[in-house]
Parts: structure tokens; C-alpha cells; sequence
């Protein structure tokens, strides 16, 4: 069963960050440490990754980035 969602107006779908396989990782996608992040992505991805939810908004990173950190993750 599929199921389609409606909407009026606007709908703003938050980011959230996933830990990934290494192998999953293609050579095209943009890969970066997390010391490489400015500081306050950095903050905002070390707050999504030790939350529950892990939204995150960090203008510096864009859906399908990976950061390198303890693992790696991708933002979707």
C-alpha cells in the first residue's frame, strides 16, 4: 500500500544526518573531516549526531555531503 501526502503552502522537510557504510561512499560525492567544517556547522553537526532526532542546520552542508568524524555520515 502506498500512501501520498498533500500539502498547501510551503513545506520545509528538515536535513538529518545518517551514519553510512564507507562502501557506500562513490568518488563523487563531497567528503570532509569534521575539523574541516567552519565552526558553527561543526557545532550544529556534533549536536545532530549526539541528539535524538539528528536534524541538522548547517547552511555549509547540503543533503547527500559525508563528514568523516568517529564514522561516516551522510546528510539527507
Amino acid at each position: 500500500m502506498s500512501r501520498s501526502v498533500r500539502t498547501q503552502g510551503e513545506v520545509d522537510v528538515g536535513r538529518v544526518v545518517v551514519e553510512c557504510d564507507p562502501a557506500e561512499v562513490d568518488s563523487g560525492d563531497r567528503v570532509r573531516d569534521v575539523d574541516q567544517l567552519s565552526p558553527s556547522d561543526r557545532r550544529d553537526f556534533l549536536d545532530a549526531v549526539e541528539g535524538t532526532t539528528r536534524l541538522i542546520d548547517a547552511p555549509g552542508l547540503a543533503a547527500g555531503d559525508v563528514v568523516r568524524f568517529t564514522a561516516y555520515y551522510r546528510v539527507v
